[in-house]
């Protein structure tokens, strides 16, 4: 899988997620490691970073769908806007 099918698949699943939560993916960042991709994601809500306590079982929830519905093993990297 190429690194912009990655990006696109991240980009719809995160999509879906309620709550009131925009993502980001800063696709600079977007690797792939052996059988991994990383993925490094800002979360914000209303302008504002969203604590990672918050998005950890978002994310967790996203990787084991990608992983179970597509074989696509991807670790988000949370990241706060600079």
């Amino acid at each position: 899988m190429e690194k912009p099918e990655v990006i696109k698949i991240v980009r719809d699943r995160l999509a879906k997620v309620n709550g009131g939560i925009e993502f980001e993916i800063i696709e600079d960042g977007v690797r792939p490691d052996e059988s991994w991709w990383y993925v490094p994601l800002i979360a914000r809500r209303n302008g504002h970073d969203v604590p990672r306590e918050v998005t950890v079982q978002i994310y967790a929830n996203i990787e084991t769908e990608l992983e179970d519905d597509l074989d696509l093993t991807v670790l988000f990297i949370p990241a706060n806007a600079a």
